[in-house]
């Protein structure tokens, strides 16, 4: 087994083997978010079996999130074999091992870059597929650890819960935990009285979590965040996915219609934008877990990059929902390139140039190519930094009427206030956070390009 292999436990391996009754030939890390491999097995006959591995670390250590592989599992195995909602087949689960094997579908994910003419059939299909999964009897489905929401409100109160976890109370309040609060009081002060039907929701539904080949559909994947609620959510859902993989032209409107038709569902729109914040405060309560004491061996940089336009879209999420453009916030200027000669520029240079060319593993390289990226960022931070925290600052002192000594203490009485925000204070406040997070992506520039030009697509 090689040094990459070796980050897979080999216990696991061999219970692959066992299960798959062959042995594992190839084993590399996919460059995702979330931790996956693949793995290839080799039988007695000379055949190759390529398939899909996930790890649930956090389980087999004993401290599962709701949210963990085994509920998920046991989703996949539910839906396995159905035409109308084509997902990945789930060959094992291992309770010791926390590690499920799935297979390997055929197609692409990176529906962003196929042609208009595919992205419009993969499209349609998806809403399909989208509409089939809400039909579903939800109270046939007896699925150990989904909720069944009881009240209306429970629609957008129990996924809420499933992010209140004592372990993110231990992390320092930056910018992202006074937004999560925000944000937390906000779903709160809004939320949906009524629900139309209560269905299946895949929860991160969209471009990006299927796979497709010859203008279909050939896969639903990632049912992590799979639960029961308002159909609404899946559209808000839908809309954040088309932002990270832009596939509609700018338009979600079409699909959208496409979708109410077959579901039989009427679509409101304003209860999809507060779906849409929903997804949005939901990822800003919890990748700072993923960033302030990150595990080497994780995405760092992908996930730090993936915090700053979370933080950005979910103001803008709030501000749509209330009609509120962007504020004209104080920002930083920050030279196109920076005058060369540093040190961060010098490393990140290193590994881009000297180092990420000459590694053949893909998942090694991409981490060498995302610390390029972070001392380019860590460049930003060192020059421009101490603007951006005092301008937070300030605006911190001047929205709490108090003078702060420090960030730290101004940012840990803006969390607590946050807490008991009354409505009528939200547009202000949210033109501060607003102002935070855009200054955020400006220091965050070196980690955030390749979203540099995601847009939210119109949708009437």
């Amino acid at each position: 087994m090689t040094a990459e292999q070796a980050a897979f436990p080999s216990a696991a391996v061999a219970w692959v083997e066992q299960q798959l009754g062959g042995r594992v030939t190839a084993l590399e890390r996919m460059v995702v978010r979330r931790e996956a491999w693949r793995a290839d097995i080799e039988r007695d006959d000379g055949s190759v079996q390529p398939v899909f591995l996930r790890i649930d670390r956090e389980l087999a250590a004993g401290r599962p999130y709701p949210r963990n592989l085994a509920r998920e599992s046991a989703l996949i195995r539910r839906l396995a074999g159905r035409d109308d909602i084509p997902t990945q087949q789930l060959h094992a689960w291992s309770p010791e091992h926390c590690v499920a094997i799935q297979s390997f579908e055929p197609g692409r994910a990176d529906l962003n870059n196929a042609s208009r003419a595919e992205q419009h059939d993969v499209m349609l299909h998806f809403m399909e597929i989208m509409a089939a999964m809400h039909r579903l009897d939800v109270r046939a489905m007896d699925l150990p650890q989904f909720e069944m929401p009881a009240t209306p409100e429970e629609h957008s109160l129990l996924e809420l819960r499933a992010v209140d976890d004592p372990r993110f109370a231990k992390l320092p309040v930056d910018s992202s935990a006074v937004l999560g609060a925000f944000g937390r009081r906000w779903l709160l002060n809004h939320v949906p009285r009524t629900v139309e039907r209560t269905v299946l929701l895949q929860g991160d539904t969209g471009p990006g979590n299927f796979m497709f080949e010859n203008h279909r559909v050939t896969a639903v994947v990632d049912w992590e965040w799979a639960h029961y609620g308002d159909p609404m959510e899946d559209i808000g859902n839908l809309w954040l996915r088309d932002f990270f993989t832009p596939s509609c032209a700018g338009d979600l409107t079409p699909y959208v219609r496409h979708y109410a038709a077959r579901a039989g569902i009427d679509v409101d729109r304003q209860k999809a934008i507060y779906y849409l914040a929903h997804q949005m405060v939901r990822s800003v309560i919890t990748i700072p877990a993923l960033v302030q004491r990150p595990d080497w061996k994780s995405t760092v940089a992908l996930n730090l990059g993936y915090q700053a336009v979370c933080d950005l879209v979910c103001c803008e999420a709030i501000g749509m929902y209330h009609g509120m453009p962007e504020p004209d916030n104080e920002l930083l200027d920050i030279p196109e390139r920076e005058p060369a000669g540093e040190l961060y520029e010098v490393l990140a240079k290193q590994l881009e140039r000297g180092i990420a060319p000459h590694v053949q593993d893909a998942f090694a390289r991409a981490t060498a190519e995302g610390a390029a990226r972070i001392a380019r960022y860590l460049e930003r931070r060192h020059l421009h930094g101490a603007q951006a925290d005092a301008l937070e600052h300030s605006g911190i002192d001047t929205l709490l009427g108090t003078r702060h000594r420090d960030l730290a203490s101004a940012r840990l009485a803006m969390k607590h206030a946050l807490e008991q925000m009354p409505p009528g204070r939200e547009p202000e406040v949210l033109g501060h956070l607003w102002g935070v997070a855009r200054r955020n992506m400006q220091l965050m520039g070196p980690l955030v390009e390749r979203w540099s030009e995601s847009r939210l697509a119109r949708l009437d």
